[in-house]
């Protein structure tokens, strides 16, 4: 049903670069939470004020989410950059340590996109109940750093005994 709130989109994409980054949904969203909990918590119940204030504290962590993923071939990097709340947190990861991307079916029917990589965990990118813009994302991302595309996005079916 929010398969919007926090996609990533690509925002530019050129022949060696592709920029990824959240869309302007997660923030708008984030201010609608926290405006909605700064007006229920000034009801007069403890209940409501205790609820008014996890809202406003979820809403501004989701309005000052950012995070912007940019694949760039002639610098030989992935640059990771994440912010929430002012908090700033940049990676960068050679390019050569990544292996695949990956578009694969979890359960209850939603497919998830994530960067493998080498060495340490995987990169995840984004996930949806559809496989469709997933999987143009993970070619994107594929053509530009020069990785292999797996894409896994079939339903299982359980063998019965």
């Amino acid at each position: 049903m929010l398969d919007w709130l926090g996609s990533v989109q690509i925002r530019k994409r050129t022949a060696n670069r592709v920029e990824l980054d959240l869309t302007r949904a997660t923030a708008w969203t984030g201010w609608g939470v926290a405006g909605a909990g700064a007006r229920l918590a000034f009801f007069a119940t403890v209940w409501a004020a205790i609820g008014g204030g996890v809202l406003v504290a979820s809403g501004l962590l989701l309005a000052t989410l950012r995070r912007r993923l940019v694949f760039d071939r002639e610098d030989g990097l992935l640059r990771i950059e994440q912010r929430f709340l002012g908090l700033k947190r940049r990676t960068a990861v050679p390019l050569f340590h990544l292996r695949a991307v990956v578009v694969a079916a979890r359960r209850g029917g939603m497919y998830v996109a994530y960067v493998e990589r080498r060495i340490g965990g995987t990169i995840h990118l984004d996930e949806a109940r559809r496989p469709g813009p997933l999987l143009a994302l993970a070619e994107a991302v594929a053509d530009v750093a020069e990785l292999r595309l797996v894409y896994d996005a079939t339903t299982r079916v359980a063998a019965s005994d």
